[in-house]
């Protein structure tokens, strides 16, 4: 009914058994939902099935869970007018970020990765930007070299401290309204 078949559904049952270690009979249950989801928010099976075992196995929720988050970043993004495609695909290879940086069910990673697309970047590279302001050391020494460079004084305490309880979304779009711009 969906315009897939039995290939699809396979598929999605192997890639969450064999690449997120989900056991092969909730794999199998829950592959038809993954291909559901996965047409629904414009994501190949194999995409709809990186995305969740991404969400389930690091981010650690449900399937459930996964499902709503998914939708809700698809909903997010189209809202924000940038392609939800682009920001879910991008989730979906965001492993490390996502460890990293989920909260309070994984919402703050879908913002992050809207607000990513909105600057033309990945969510891959705003939590690089995170992770560097949480090296306080050399974080502080490039706030300096950058304030001497573009002549006016800049302070990334707020975005240090955002970067620290996970906003990466937070974290960059204050240096991005000191600086004026994300290039």
């Amino acid at each position: 009914k969906l315009g897939g078949g039995l290939a699809d559904v396979s598929a999605i049952t192997s890639t969450l058994a064999s690449n997120f270690g989900i056991s092969l009979d909730t794999a199998d249950s829950l592959s038809a939902k993954v291909f559901d989801t996965s047409k629904a928010i414009g994501l190949s099976a194999d995409e709809g099935a990186n995305l969740f075992g991404v969400l389930m196995q690091t981010a650690n929720l449900s399937a459930k869970q996964a499902e709503d988050l998914a939708e809700g970043a698809f909903q997010l993004a189209r809202q924000a007018g940038v392609a939800p495609q682009a920001v879910m695909k991008d989730i979906a290879g965001s492993t490390e970020e996502i460890a990293s940086f989920t909260k309070d069910g994984g919402e703050n990673i879908a913002e992050a990765a809207v607000q990513a697309r909105q600057m033309g970047l990945s969510l891959s590279t705003t939590a690089k930007v995170a992770e560097g302001l949480l090296d306080f050391e050399n974080s502080v020494t490039k706030e300096i070299e950058a304030s001497i460079l573009i002549g006016r004084q800049l302070n990334f305490q707020k975005a240090r401290q955002l970067a620290l309880s996970g906003d990466i979304a937070g974290a960059t779009k204050d240096i991005v309204s000191q600086l004026g711009s994300e290039a």
